[in-house]
């Protein structure tokens, strides 16, 4: 029998493990991490922490200061950014990759508000530590139309992005043409009120597609809601863990050859090498991708040029599933926008008084 060994580290050799978590102490803790990943969620939470009482002050009193640089937005909107990237840069010490911080979700169907977003989080990052190495800052921006067109343009201007809330092959595709350099498929809608089964074969197809078609975007999976799901994305190019999940997959010991086989990626390697399939990856979704044949060739697609053909295919995907989860999605990043604004309000208040 195998001898157990621990699980983060056994991820940490088959794929590359990012934190989701601005909480400092955990990638202290059990890092280094590859990437640090973040939204308004995270923010906001992590901001209602008494430790970042001050960080809150800095940033309300310095969007005051540089607000005139940014005539565009108000300081409010202004000084939740400056929390936000402030928040990752203290994560940069225990990671060995990029930075991800997100536009506002407010913007999701404006292309150019998404650019201009895209161009101050990176002025703002470059602001805020003249000598980060701006290789290391990704910007994360919905996958709606808009958006990933917004990515088209960023990539134009050097600034790097994630194709966020994707839920289907279609925004992947899109994704990659528009030349993200991640894209994050959600293993499970935010709130699980319309499909509660997760989606590992949009995992696996995504990841199959842009190996077939050489694609140089990588899958960067999240939302997994348990280290169950978690340890069956073992072998996708990276995920993103919360802060409890990666303590927990520390704490936990099993033997090697039982944690490969609930893999829908490494699963079936030795039976698939048995039968001359080297590659040994299986999908194991249920929501009509296909399934069992790795190797099985994808069809090529191209949105990119023709946004009528992408907005019907994304429509059609799924029974119309990955378009209802999309928005669900983005209108819950776009409640904690608001409320991460209205906690620069109050502060900005304090300061001005």
């Amino acid at each position: 029998m195998d001898a157990p060994i621990n699980l983060l580290n056994y991820l940490k050799s088959k794929t590359q493990v990012d934190v989701d978590s601005l909480d400092n102490e955990v990638s202290t803790e059990l890092g280094p991490f590859v990437d640090c990943t973040s939204n308004q969620m995270d923010a906001y939470h992590e901001l209602l922490k008494p430790n970042h009482a001050a960080l809150i002050k800095k940033s309300a009193a310095l969007a005051g200061e540089i607000g005139r640089e940014y005539p565009e937005v108000t300081r409010e909107e202004l000084a939740f950014e400056i929390s936000m990237v402030r928040l990752a840069q203290t994560i940069v010490p225990n990671i060995t990759g990029a930075i991800l911080v997100m536009v506002n979700p407010l913007y999701s169907y404006s292309t150019r508000k998404i650019v201009y977003n895209g161009q101050r989080l990176y002025r703002l990052c470059k602001y805020l530590q003249p000598d980060f190495d701006m290789t290391r800052m990704i910007v994360k921006v919905p996958s709606t139309w808009e958006g990933l067109q917004a990515c088209r343009e960023l990539k134009g201007l050097g600034v790097k992005t994630l194709g966020t809330t994707v839920f289907t092959l279609e925004q992947a595709v899109l994704a990659a043409e528009a030349g993200c350099i991640y894209v994050s498929p959600f293993l499970n809608e935010l709130k699980a009120t319309m499909d509660p089964t997760p989606i590992f074969g949009v995992c696996t197809d995504i990841q199959r597609y842009y190996e077939q078609h050489c694609h140089t975007t990588r899958v960067k999976a999240c939302a997994a809601v348990s280290v169950e799901q978690i340890l069956q994305l073992a072998g996708v190019a990276a995920f993103t863990a919360t802060a409890d999940q990666l303590r927990e997959l520390s704490s936990m010991k099993e033997p090697a050859a039982d944690v490969m086989a609930r893999s829908v990626f490494l699963g079936s390697a030795t039976r698939e090498h048995a039968n001359g399939n080297a590659n040994g990856h299986v999908n194991g979704d249920t929501n009509g991708h296909t399934n069992g044949d790795y190797n099985m060739k994808l069809e090529k697609l191209s949105f990119v040029d023709d946004e009528s053909k992408y907005r019907l295919a994304f429509a059609k995907s799924d029974g119309g599933k990955g378009q209802l989860k999309t928005s669900q999605a983005l209108n819950m990043f776009c409640e904690y926008q608001i409320k991460g604004e209205a906690m620069m309000k109050d502060a900005d208040m304090t300061v001005i008084g």
